[in-house]
């Protein structure tokens, strides 16, 4: 049998106690913390109480996994049917299935009492939605697994589950020695690629203008050089954003003698399991990759990822990320991030509030780190931990350097003091033009706040740093808002653009005091 840890043993218990009270439940832990054992033990008591039970994945992986894990549940082999195409071990009416969700909706649906769904953040797809339908009606209850609960587009999950249980936080389980702490690299703005000309669509940006924008000499060298700086010899992974920029990436590892192997969605089982097996033994050191290895791989000893293609999406952020988060043989992970995701969405140890309501309604992650004598997770502000007492020493300002190409680290004091010294930039700039017009003087446009960040650290500043509303007469208005009329037709916008931009510059609309 698998020992089951305090917190995997706590999560049955109160997944049980949600399921007398509910029908459907989601169950939240991050990657590495064990969503399948958790599930294999579940499934391992309703086997023992004569239940029976449809466990759904998406990919082969998911399903070969789930099946040792029952194995090693002391659920006999003969009891698991498996229902994936050309699967040897396909029994049809074996109490325990495992079914891979494309397979299912060819087959007869076999009955079930309790239907678990791994990577539930997919449950609005419409096959899951089918199978939700159709067993909810037969009285069967739901158990939804994921570790990142919300979708790209931006929707909660609160249509299909009825109760959250998130079990465990990143840095709880960094605390206690079941994931590690991730040291995270991220380039500096002015290298950064330029994403202004990329289309969203569905919460995410749109993939052929997202490749044009991230295939570029300049940029794929760029991961190598840095590579090589920051995690030469460890055993990698790349995410690219399509097919022809994984190739270009694994072309320019090799082209620097680094022996790296490209893989996609239709490379061969056979082919990709030899890709994934030369990289655990070391003779392929960096795999790239689009859409494969983002979900339901684990392969502890890769403990570096290179992080090439952006994305809106914290949950495809996240998934990526916590692939190197398994310990193994005491390796630190690094993440180099070329894309600017921790950036748009904070660390991925950072801890997040969960709920099943849409993503503009949750708070995000918030600035966190952990005391290098006792490993104590406090707030990124904190001068002493109170833990231990090791005193933080704070770094001016002028000491951040940050030269052009080069990786940064992003840790939490370094965000917090970009947001402090925003705040004290703010509140200047207040000041200095509270006196510019009592003398009479025209006040600064906003935007010189955010040229004095830049000019102070190199880079932009960090999400969430807004500019405050110009300052300007009720004359400068009028004219403001005239030109940006004339600015309208011109374009042939309609007029409310103007009306917007104005609203946007000077944060109330212009006719309540604009003539």
């Amino acid at each position: 049998m698998i020992a089951l840890r305090l917190y995997q043993n706590a999560a049955i218990d109160r997944v049980r106690a949600q399921l007398r009270k509910t029908r459907r439940v989601l169950l939240v832990l991050p990657t590495g913390g064990g969503k399948t054992i958790i599930a294999s033990a579940i499934i391992s008591s309703a086997f023992s109480r004569g239940r029976r039970v449809i466990f759904f994945a998406h990919r082969r992986e998911l399903v070969n996994q789930t099946k040792g894990k029952l194995i090693a549940s002391d659920i006999p082999r003969e009891s698991i049917g498996i229902m994936m195409a050309d699967d040897p071990e396909t029994r049809p009416d074996a109490p325990i299935q495992i079914a891979s969700i494309d397979t299912f909706r060819h087959r007869d649906p076999p009955p079930a009492d309790l239907i678990i769904i791994d990577e539930a953040h997919r449950s609005l797809a419409q096959s899951y939605l089918d199978v939700i339908e159709r067993y909810s009606s037969d009285g069967a209850v739901v158990l939804g697994l994921t570790a990142t609960p919300f979708r790209a587009d931006g929707g909660g999950l609160g249509d299909v589950y009825e109760a959250l249980e998130v079990v465990a936080m990143p840095r709880q389980l960094i605390a206690e020695g079941f994931l590690v702490d991730p040291r995270v690299f991220s380039a500096p703005a002015d290298v950064r690629p330029d994403l202004s000309n990329v289309k969203v669509r569905c919460g995410d940006y749109v993939e052929s203008d997202l490749a044009d924008a991230m295939n570029q000499r300049r940029l794929v060298g760029g991961i190598v050089a840095h590579w090589q700086k920051l995690a030469a010899g460890m055993r990698t992974v790349a995410f690219a954003v399509n097919i022809a920029h994984s190739k270009h990436i694994a072309e320019q590892f090799t082209a620097a003698g680094i022996p790296a192997e490209h893989l996609d969605g239709e490379t061969p089982t056979r082919e990709r399991d030899a890709i994934l097996a030369r990289l655990e033994r070391g003779e392929t050191l960096v795999v790239s990759n689009c859409g494969v290895l983002c979900e339901g791989w684990d392969q502890p000893a890769v403990k570096v990822a290179i992080l090439a293609r952006p994305t809106k999406s914290t949950g495809l952020y996240l998934q990526q990320a916590g692939r190197i988060l398994r310990p193994f043989e005491g390796t630190r992970a690094i993440i180099l991030d070329h894309a600017g995701n921790a950036l748009a969405h904070g660390l991925p140890q950072d801890g997040r509030d969960f709920d099943l309501e849409p993503t503009k309604k949750r708070r995000g992650a918030g600035p966190t780190k952990a005391c290098p004598e006792c490993d104590a997770v406090i707030p990124a502000g904190t001068c002493a931990c109170p833990e231990c007492g090791h005193t933080f020493e704070r770094a001016a300002p002028e000491d951040i350097e940050e030269s052009g190409g080069e990786l940064v680290e992003l840790t939490g004091e370094r965000q917090m003091e970009y947001r402090r010294t925003w705040k004290a930039l703010v509140q200047d700039w207040h000041a200095a033009n509270a006196l510019r017009v009592k003398r009479g003087q025209r006040a600064m446009k906003p935007g010189v706040i955010w040229h004095r960040f830049r000019e102070r650290f190199g880079v932009k500043p960090p999400p969430g740093c807004k500019l405050p509303r110009e300052i300007a007469t009720d004359e400068e208005k009028a004219v403001a808002f005239a030109e940006l009329r004339i600015e309208a037709r011109e374009r042939g916008y309609r007029p409310g653009w103007a009306v917007y931009r104005f609203r946007e510059r000077f944060g109330h609309d212009p006719r309540s005091r604009v003539a």
